[in-house]
């Protein structure tokens, strides 16, 4: 058996106008990551990350080596973003002196050693479907080659002109422009819908056999689909569902016995369609949350925060409702819901065809 026995998140459900970016909208950020930048050895995702890095954990984690250790950083991309102003300045915009530590393999030796995970170290840059997709990772390693623990860093550079930049034009998430229209992000509705680009962490440990755990790992799996274009998705959620089958399969248990789903979410008309194709295929008497509408998209991170911020709210007897939903629905929450005996699913996506799903119960 694979237990989470640790976990710290970070993300934040306030927003900030980004107005002087070439598509002016709204970001969940923390500003206080963008402060006293000017010297550039303050570098904003190190920054977040310091957010779950909690310092008498990783002690802990090193004071405790059991066995074989590895550390994973799930970083979305092999190559941290802030650092790559466009020709358009804006509050975003600062410089970093220490160029080599933006590497994310890099960063993630420097992690490691803290946490005393020497034994594997590896980044991963399956872009949206990073921290998800690792768990595949974090299955393996454990099930197939004798680990004992691994600690994920799920941390992405989500907030900075390129990002703002390319999700604007791509015209993916909500702009400024939207306010007027009073659309609002949300996920599965018909008059709400996609999301704003957020700021948000996670760092976990996983070990084999604990005597407790929050929850248990069951099984993961990452799939793709024959689609000619890399930035979209079959319409019939064809990735989803061989992610789906694929984990419940490791996992040796029915989808049927899944209640709980954390869905990908980011509310795009693309992703409504093929995300509850695939759910409504594989599974039955399950509801379905999404968090994005509510801290944002956090890119390669989104994946493992969003599961542990299912895994408390679960704790407290509760799937929480989506955000901003105008219509009632009690499959696809527009209210919360009573946690019920099941298996969790978490599934993530990513551009470049990359679909994730990972299946938990909760512990004791």
């Amino acid at each position: 058996m694979i237990g989470l026995t640790h976990y710290r998140t970070a993300s934040t459900e306030s927003l900030t106008l980004l107005d002087d970016v070439t598509y002016p909208q709204r970001v969940h950020m923390f500003p206080e990551l963008f402060k006293n930048l000017k010297l550039g050895l303050n570098y904003v995702p190190h920054r977040l990350a310091e957010k779950v890095l909690d310092p008498a954990l990783l002690q802990e984690l090193k004071d405790t080596k059991r066995g074989k250790t590895a550390f994973i950083l799930a970083a979305g991309n092999a190559h941290f973003a802030g650092i790559n102003p466009l020709s358009r300045q804006s509050q975003l915009t600062y410089q970093y002196k220490v160029l080599p530590l933006s590497l994310t393999q890099v960063y993630a030796g420097r992690i490691a050693q803290q946490c005393g995970a020497t034994d594997h170290i590896v980044t991963d840059s399956t872009a949206c479907a990073s921290s998800l997709k690792v768990m595949m990772d974090v299955y393996t390693l454990i099930e197939c080659y004798s680990f004992e623990r691994v600690c994920v860093l799920a941390v992405e550079d989500a907030v900075t002109n390129l990002t703002a930049e390319f999700f604007g034009e791509a015209k993916a998430n909500l702009l400024a422009t939207h306010d007027h229209a009073g659309i609002l992000p949300s996920a599965f509705d018909s008059k709400n819908h996609s999301f704003h680009i957020g700021q948000g962490a996670a760092f976990a440990v996983f070990e084999y056999r604990p005597d407790t755990a929050h929850a248990w790992l069951e099984g993961a799996y990452t799939a793709s689909e024959p689609c000619t274009n890399q930035m979209g998705q079959l319409p019939d959620g064809t990735g989803f569902v061989r992610a789906i089958e694929g984990a419940a399969e490791v996992a040796g248990m029915d989808a049927y016995g899944i209640r709980p789903v954390k869905t990908h979410g980011t509310g795009t008309a693309m992703n409504n369609q093929s995300e509850k194709a695939a759910l409504e295929y594989c599974l039955r008497d399950f509801v379905a949350t999404s968090f994005k509408p509510t801290i944002g998209h956090t890119m390669g991170a989104s994946g493992l925060l969003e599961t542990c911020l299912l895994v408390d709210s679960l704790k407290t007897g509760v799937v929480p409702a989506i955000k901003n939903r105008t219509e009632e629905d009690h499959v696809y929450l527009s209210e919360p819901a009573p946690a019920r005996d099941g298996a969790i699913l978490s599934l993530a996506a990513g551009m470049g065809n990359v679909y994730s799903a990972a299946i938990f119960t909760m512990g004791s």
